[in-house]
């Protein structure tokens, strides 16, 4: 049976080097992948080469997105293998453990619930750390940090990039949703929604087509800038945003 998606043509907001996993779900579909890219990441190298001087003093590292793990391995000058051999390794997120994985590394800890809150009660299971060498994007959540700073634990933290919004042409995609040819546009994450809006720079041209996020959590970013998100997806992944996409344009055509 055809999906309820064939034909349809639906928006990418993701970086660029995180298009190919997204459009091959899509194309799963039957639909047609456009890329958007609403993110561009600028890695901050100086931070990181000062957090991998300090790696020998720490017992714990973190990282929360695959994002934080290639920035660190593209500014290393050994393997992470051999850097981080004597480290207990947390990550948020299987995809984390799984951009782990592929540097040879395992992850020791990965919290049920992918947030700040749940890794503290992983940490709460496995054990705190003795210190800890946390890299995340420049803007993020202190909730750990501070939780842990209250129980005199030491944490550094680095940040080892930065998100920002990129200037490509973006005539094609404004001509298309002018003409309504964009059906719908996945929103991943609250940066990416507002970095999305800001490309198009228009409030009207931006909502015309089925909006659908990630969880509640991008839906109420999105709401604040005016973005009114129609779908959330049931599991916070682009699998789950499609089928919740596929069901809706299902129950439109009965």
């Amino acid at each position: 049976m055809l999906s309820a998606l064939a034909n349809k043509r639906i928006l990418m907001t993701r970086a660029s080097h995180q298009m190919d996993e997204t459009a091959a779900l899509i194309a799963q579909h039957h639909a047609i992948a456009i890329a958007f890219p609403c993110l561009e990441l600028k890695i901050l190298g100086k931070h990181i080469q000062q957090g991998l001087q300090q790696m020998s003093e720490f017992s714990d590292v973190l990282f929360t997105s695959v994002n934080g793990i290639e920035a660190v391995a593209r500014n290393a000058n050994k393997p992470l293998v051999q850097l981080l051999a004597q480290q207990r390794i947390a990550v948020v997120g299987s995809k984390t453990a799984h951009a782990l994985h592929a540097h040879h590394l395992h992850a020791h800890i990965i919290p049920p619930r992918a947030s700040q809150q749940g890794l503290i009660e992983a940490y709460q299971t496995y054990g705190f750390p003795q210190s800890l060498l946390f890299f995340r994007a420049e803007h993020g959540s202190d909730l750990l940090i501070n939780c842990l700073q209250q129980q005199n634990i030491p944490v550094s933290l680095i940040k080892a990039y930065r998100s920002i919004c990129p200037k490509a042409d973006n005539t094609d995609v404004l001509n298309m949703l002018s003409t309504h040819s964009i059906d719908a546009v996945l929103l991943a994450s609250p940066k990416t929604t507002a970095h999305y809006l800001e490309r198009i720079g228009d409030l009207e041209l931006a909502n015309r087509p089925v909006l659908v996020g990630i969880s509640q959590n991008v839906a109420t970013a999105a709401d604040k800038l005016g973005l009114k998100v129609q779908l959330i997806a049931k599991q916070p992944n682009f699998a789950s945003m499609l089928d919740t996409l596929a069901n809706h344009f299902s129950q439109r055509s009965n």
